[in-house]
């Protein structure tokens, strides 16, 4: 039995998902340049030229909206990874640029902003735990890496005498420690570099550098 098409969806929710991603948009903005304490929901409404009213039908609170941005710097985060590991390259390579990735986003204010705040209230876990959209995206993304390690064990790229679920621990570790973050922000070094450096740490000197794999 042939499952009924999925409808496209109405103006009006059209309409209400544009107007969601622009006050997402202009309140990250807001809460890079001033902070969170120092950002109010007027602002934010002014900025995105709704009323105070508008920002409460699309979020209850300034911590809402916080979480919301984190929510969809997280799905940005799962996507690349699932996107990355199934490139044509070597393991390392992907390993490399999964890390790039994220150091990228670090890099800029909005993501020192978004680690800040999820570290100091604790959001992450908090909103994958209210999330089971993000959760279970969350999940295929560590199987999907620990895919790749065991590949990469397969092909001698890494050693096998280290368990999968470790380097996984590892590489989870290894994303966003803060002191990464003040050499990424200071300019001490650059995403690429410092990627290269992370998974010479993780899985060993290797042979040539996965920044010129592919």
């Amino acid at each position: 039995m042939r499952s009924a098409p999925e409808q496209a969806p109405s103006w009006k929710q059209r309409q209400r998902a544009e107007r969601e991603a622009l006050i997402l948009q202009h309140a990250q903005e807001l809460l890079v340049e001033k902070g969170y304490h120092r950002t109010s929901l007027d602002e934010i409404a002014a900025r995105v030229g709704v009323s105070k009213g508008t920002i409460y039908l699309h979020f209850t609170s300034k911590d809402a909206l916080v979480e919301a941005l984190l929510a969809q710097q997280i799905n940005l985060f799962l996507v690349a990874v699932q996107q990355i590991a199934d490139e044509p390259v070597s393991v390392r390579a992907r390993l490399e640029r999964i890390l790039v990735w994220t150091y990228r986003q670090l890099r800029e204010k909005r993501g020192q902003f978004l680690l800040e705040i999820a570290s100091r209230f604790g959001l992450t876990h908090q909103i994958l735990e209210q999330r089971a959209d993000l959760r279970l995206r969350a999940e295929q993304a560590l199987n999907r890496l620990a895919a790749l390690l065991d590949e990469g064990k397969r092909d001698g790229e890494i050693a096998n005498d280290v368990p999968t679920t470790i380097l996984v621990a590892t590489l989870q570790s290894l994303l966003a420690p803060e002191r990464y973050l003040q050499l990424l922000a200071a300019g001490q070094v650059t995403p690429e570099a410092l990627a290269a450096y992370v998974v010479r740490l993780l899985v060993g000197k290797g042979s040539a550098s996965a920044a010129t794999d592919g």
